[in-house]
């Protein structure tokens, strides 16, 4: 024959134990204030025990763990199940929905108890009572009419959805859930995964062009010699430097892209103050 109830796992090692041995003093000590005043006595008392003390709840907690395996043993033996802890059993639970989520096809847990399926063997007939009302309505109705219900008119109802359990965790048993694929990450190409330390001069220059070429109107002509763009890129302003080359009234003047480029230099790389000091305007 089974045990009735499964053993109790022993915790809070010898705190655990020194607080279950005087809980009934410290709540008395406490009444009257929070609940959370209680634990929080109890850590004090604890720390101020010398080690002699300490080590006997030590001691304690070690017999009352030893005395839960041979429980547990028996417990086992005499055909009982051990039940996972609420923290476990809530993992699994939400590992079983994640699963039911990537799988519509998996097997459906069975919800509402007893009431979930007189409320669907009767649905119909509530959607009729309640025509026009709002959806709550049903629900409502339905559990009013099941208090109603006497022990033996539930009993069918409740065996119902214990078969739905049974068959539910049955079919758990042997369920995989399909493989989610995972998309596979797009490659990059070559020149990008170059490091730009390692880029030499002439892709400097190259650069810059591509930089103009990638913009729309006249910058997309300027294409800066190599000593140039790499002052440009070091002094931050090669964008700047390219529009600046691109105005008309710059090209006239004849200026070179060293002026410019000064010209930007001395002005903190503004574009209009840099015009007037390289036109002279």
């Amino acid at each position: 024959m089974a045990m009735q109830e499964q053993p109790k796992k022993p915790t809070g090692g010898a705190y655990g134990q020194f607080l279950s041995e005087n809980r009934a003093a410290l709540t008395k000590e406490c009444a009257g204030k929070s609940i959370t005043a209680v634990a929080k006595l109890a850590g004090e008392r604890f720390k101020a025990l010398g080690e002699a003390e300490k080590a006997r709840f030590q001691e304690k907690f070690t017999k009352a763990t030893e005395q839960y395996k041979k429980d547990m043993e028996a417990f086992l033996a005499a055909g009982g199940e051990k039940k996972a802890s609420k923290r476990k059993a809530k993992e699994e639970d939400e590992e079983t929905k994640k699963r039911q989520k990537k799988d519509p096809n998996g097997p459906k847990k069975p919800v509402g108890g007893a009431f979930g399926c007189f409320l669907a063997a009767n649905r119909a007939t509530f959607q009729k009572a309640c025509e026009g009302k709002p959806v709550t309505e049903i629900s409502k109705m339905a559990g009013e009419q099941w208090k109603k219900l006497s022990a033996e008119e539930k009993k069918p109802f409740e065996d119902e959805y214990e078969t739905k359990k049974t068959a539910y965790a049955e079919a758990m048993k042997t369920y995989i859930p399909p493989e989610v694929e995972t998309p596979p990450k797009p490659s990059k190409s070559k020149e990008s995964t170059k490091k730009d330390s390692n880029v030499p001069e002439k892709k400097v220059a190259r650069a810059a062009k591509g930089k103009a070429a990638a913009s729309k109107g006249p910058e997309a002509s300027v294409e800066l010699t190599e000593t140039v763009a790499k002052a440009a890129e070091k002094a931050g302003c090669t964008s700047q430097l390219i529009k600046l080359l691109a105005r008309q009234d710059v090209i006239e003047s004849g200026k070179s892209q060293d002026q410019a480029l000064k010209a930007l230099q001395n002005n903190n790389c503004l574009l209009h103050p840099a015009k007037r000091a390289l036109l002279g305007a």
